[in-house]
């Protein structure tokens, strides 16, 4: 019943730009009242706001002349094909980086991947935004965009451990197994007290049936930090692999101390108490289990049908 960590998703920070001096007030008010309504959830209204801002911010500068002067944070570049001024305001690309997470966060993938591209496309630089559209674009079904973007990302800048550890995540998923432990790798030389980073190597390892070396990059997230509950879950289904129930037991006794919500740690806790012929202990876990996550039970019905038929029984 193991399952990749939520470390394998993108985190959505919100990211804040600088706000211009040269935007008008109303502007600079809209873009703070939509990430106010971000921060409390209210997409909808976000939306609106940082909407508003967009409007706000390209009337002024359509307003603006060229001789007027220009400072703060907003740049200027001239066209060598043409005399015509491209003005660069990071707030009105802050405004569609925010409205594309706000659309994102309800389920508008389209949407949101189109505010990250009107964004990128008036500021190329901000290399969050190619973490975000990452994430829109796997959950999107587009596996070869979101990797190009981490892709584009590395090119930039090489020593973006999160990207690559991100990177490797997603090659896991497309069963590259040695492209995400090299992956892994390069960003635990970066950061070598990640402990997600260790755990997430530890489960390519795992998936390419290295259980000695998986165990030893469990082993070393939990030295770095023992309370990592999803580190000890992981680390128990390598032991109950190899046929060592006690120590798989310990580690899952250990997860569900410290995250007593862990469905998964109840579950594989149960399967194993099954296994042993502990069946009463069992189905008290197996009960929990689904109480706390009642999707899980196709695939605990699966996996408790073969163990029964393992053992003889109907």
């Amino acid at each position: 019943m193991q399952k990749r960590h939520a470390f394998v998703l993108v985190p959505f920070v919100l990211w804040m730009s600088v706000v211009s001096a040269q935007n008008p007030q109303a502007a600079r008010d809209s873009y703070d009242r939509g990430l106010r309504n971000f921060a409390r959830g209210d997409f909808d209204d976000a939306i609106t706001d940082f909407t508003r801002a967009i409007e706000l911010s390209s009337g002024a500068m359509r307003d603006r002349r060229w001789d007027q002067g220009w400072n703060g944070s907003s740049t200027t570049t001239k066209s060598q094909a043409s005399d015509s001024i491209t003005i660069i305001d990071p707030v009105i690309a802050a405004a569609y980086a925010n409205r594309g997470l706000a659309r994102y966060r309800k389920g508008e993938l389209k949407e949101a991947i189109a505010d990250c591209d009107r964004a990128l496309a008036i500021h190329p630089g901000l290399l969050q935004i190619y973490k975000n559209r990452s994430a829109m674009r796997w959950d999107l079904g587009d596996r070869n965009g979101a990797i190009a973007d981490l892709n584009q990302i590395l090119r930039k800048n090489p020593r973006d451990a999160l990207a690559l550890a991100i990177r490797g995540s997603m090659r896991v998923d497309l069963r590259d197994l040695d492209g995400a432990i090299a992956d892994f790798e390069q960003a635990i030389a970066l950061e070598k007290r990640n402990a997600e980073f260790h755990c997430s190597l530890a489960e390519a390892r795992h998936a390419k049936g290295d259980l000695a070396g998986a165990l030893r990059d469990y082993d070393r997230a939990i030295e770095l930090n023992p309370r990592f509950a999803w580190a000890l879950l992981c680390r128990a289904t390598a032991f109950q692999a190899r046929g060592e129930y006690a120590r798989a037991l310990d580690d899952l006794n250990r997860a569900i101390e410290l995250e007593p919500g862990s469905a998964k740690a109840y579950g594989n806790r149960g399967i194993i108490k099954l296994h042993l012929g502990h069946d009463a202990d069992a189905a008290r876990d197996l009960a929990e289990c689904l109480r706390l996550d009642p999707g899980l039970r196709p695939q605990l019905e699966r996996i408790i049908q073969k163990e029964k038929s393992q053992r003889g029984q109907p």
